[in-house]
């Protein structure tokens, strides 16, 4: 199975790519703020039609703030409710095949976020692993817009 590798910080995290219906350039999208919204739920866009809210997963996952760059980018993601969502992430690293013979848990300390929002840990080469992320968890709608 294939997944987009994107960076927060100085992080890989991924989510499969049968999951993604698009990766927007941030610089290039207008989001429309909301009043009374949770510091992570940056607003709203329009999608050829379709609203669509927006979660910035630093914030979310309590990542120190970064300004954003040419480099930032929005990836639109197909829910398991079948709701579009979009999360602002830091950059694209790439797309790859990841073996997931090789996944394991990931441990109880030393993550930064909730374990329920990680499937686990894969490494990618000799020195990096990557995070994947259980995107439906992360982005349950209900539990986000408390």
């Amino acid at each position: 199975m294939e997944y987009v590798i994107f960076k927060l910080s100085s992080e890989n995290y991924t989510i499969r790519l049968d999951k993604i219906k698009e990766i927007l350039v941030y610089s290039q999208v207008i989001i429309t703020k909301l009043f009374d919204e949770e510091p992570y739920m940056k607003g709203l866009i329009n999608l050829r039609g379709e609203v669509i809210p927006i979660i910035d997963l630093r914030t979310l996952f309590g990542i120190e703030d970064k300004d954003i760059s040419s480099e930032t980018v929005i990836i639109v993601v197909n829910t398991s409710d079948d709701k579009l969502m979009g999360v602002i992430v830091d950059n694209i690293v790439s797309v790859k095949e990841l073996d997931l013979n090789k996944k394991v848990q990931a441990p109880s300390m030393g993550i930064s976020i909730d374990p329920q929002y990680i499937e686990g840990l894969v490494r990618l080469d000799s020195s990096e692993m990557v995070t994947i992320l259980n995107i439906d968890e992360v982005l349950k709608f209900e539990e986000l817009c408390e």
